[in-house]
């Protein structure tokens, strides 16, 4: 599958039909994206920035929820991943440089062949990628549209770009019975958890970022 083996496209988009109704609120809050019948509600910080792999470090916030949420949850074996549509899938452009001038003609023509030969390359592969993307339900959200995928709730940390270079977030993530719910966004890092108090304050112990309550008329706070 485009977003990896461990989930699949979703029949419909029906299971996000409860979130319309759900989610209120004033525009660009927590009440917003955080369906709002929860007991507590949290904000997760991201990883601050490190010569590492920060990539990693923040798939483990959601290898955290997902080894904990699965105990506080009725169906671990189904849950639903919404990614965004505007994460630039199927828009790959290779880029390559070369240091030096073309030192004849004969160089000058193989580097024009080799551009011609990668723009034809990112074409098939994005007309690939756009063909798979058009098979995945599709659902709306204010200023957002998103793809629509299920899998067991362990499936979070497999989920693959489609370009196949790397570990894709989910920008909402939620298990079929809907215990706990957690969202992000394009516009930020952090993660915005609703759940019971039991799931809450076994996440608070384990999480290994900043972490604090929030309320649903919090505005949503951009981050670079």
């Amino acid at each position: 599958m485009i977003f990896g083996d461990s989930v699949r496209p979703a029949e419909t988009a029906a299971a996000t039909d409860w979130l319309d109704l759900s989610c209120r609120g004033d525009e660009w809050t927590v009440g917003t994206l955080v369906p709002n019948q929860y007991e507590s509600l949290v904000r997760v910080y991201p990883p601050a920035p490190c010569p590492g792999d920060w990539w990693s470090i923040y798939r483990t916030l959601f290898d955290v929820v997902a080894s904990i949420g699965g105990h506080h949850t009725s169906s671990p074996d189904r849950a639903w991943f919404a990614i965004w549509e505007g994460h630039g899938f199927g828009s790959k452009s290779t880029r390559r440089a070369w240091r030096d001038p073309p030192a004849d003609e004969a160089e000058r023509r193989e580097r024009d062949a080799e551009r011609v030969r990668l723009r034809d390359e990112d074409r098939r592969h994005n007309s690939a990628i756009r063909t798979a993307l058009a098979e995945i339900p599709r659902f709306d959200r204010p200023g957002r549209t998103y793809y629509l995928l299920e899998g067991p709730v362990t499936a979070v940390t497999g989920l693959r770009h489609p370009d196949g270079h790397g570990w894709r977030n989910p920008d909402l993530f939620w298990p079929d019975d809907r215990g706990w719910f957690v969202a992000t966004d394009v516009d930020f890092w952090s993660l915005y958890i609703g759940g019971s108090s039991g799931f809450i304050a076994e996440l608070a112990e384990s999480i290994p970022t900043r972490f604090e309550a929030v309320d649903l008329d919090l505005p949503l706070e951009i981050e670079d």
